[in-house]
């Protein structure tokens, strides 16, 4: 059994390659938080023009395999730890095409956080039950 991942695509732009021709690695934190955002809002039904109630506060990226202009990616993105006033995620950057190479695999921290009275807050229990919701187990198949 493995969680379902919520599934953003990229279309890699011109503007993202560097002089070498290949994505240049701080946009794949910007691939991060563009998955990040939609799985959110998405997931909250809050319209984009609204706040989400917490902020990122630690990411992280390991570079795996180059992608270049023209690529479509797909950033797999998963809830994986609650703590009191926390959670943690995992991104994973693939091709999406048949192949489905990893070009990268990113993680981020994010706080919940109250704007008005600017300070965090314990992750609330729908909150958790939502993300278990939309990342249901779903079951792998064996090889017969």
């Amino acid at each position: 059994m493995t969680q379902k991942a919520y599934e953003t695509p990229i279309e890699i732009r011109y503007r993202d390659t560097d002089s070498m021709g290949h994505v240049s690695s701080p946009i794949y934190y910007d691939y991060m938080q563009s998955a990040y955002l939609e799985y959110m809002h998405d997931l909250l039904k809050l319209p984009k023009s609204e706040k989400l109630p917490h902020i990122m506060v630690k990411t992280s990226c390991d570079y795996v395999s180059q992608a270049l202009y023209g690529d479509r990616l797909v950033v797999l993105s998963r809830v994986t730890k609650f703590g009191g006033k926390s959670f943690e995620m995992q991104h994973e950057m693939r091709l999406d095409d048949a192949d489905g190479r990893v070009v990268a695999n990113a993680a981020s921290t994010h706080v919940m956080f109250d704007y008005e009275k600017q300070s965090t807050y314990p992750v609330p229990d729908d909150f958790k039950a939502a993300v278990a919701a939309l990342q249901e187990p779903v079951a792998m198949h064996q090889p017969a």
